[in-house]
């Protein structure tokens, strides 16, 4: 009897492996699919909004600042635009198209902007 019980026991542990082996692939597949939909979609959102408009002002890349910053980070910049009373300024500087990230201290995102512009050291 102890024979049958480990022999399903072996059988029952190799099909949750197997179960498993399948199931996290199709898992990962399915939140890269996810997650490139959600960055896509916010791409869209911040591209036409003054901050990607001051993003490609400075000339960073939408796509490397949504993938490289953190979302609390993306979601506080997006607060900080809509709450600015500088927007004619920024429309203006906007307008230039080459913006230089020492010129932006009208912006709310002064700081966080200059960091993005900076080159690695």
């Amino acid at each position: 009897m102890s024979v049958f019980i480990t022999l399903l026991a072996t059988i029952l542990l190799l099909l949750l492996v197997a179960v498993f082996t399948l199931w996290l692939p199709a898992a990962i597949v399915f939140n890269v699919r996810a997650g490139v939909a959600y960055r896509e979609k916010l791409a869209g959102k911040i591209e036409k909004m003054r901050l990607g408009k001051m993003l490609a002002a400075l000339g960073v890349d939408i796509n490397a600042y949504i993938s490289n910053e953190r979302g609390v980070d993306i979601h506080n910049h997006v607060a900080r635009c809509n709450q600015c009373i500088n927007t004619s300024e920024c429309d203006e500087r906007i307008s230039q198209k080459d913006i230089n990230a020492d010129d932006i201290a009208f912006c709310n995102n002064e700081q966080s902007l200059h960091k993005l512009t900076r080159s690695p050291d």
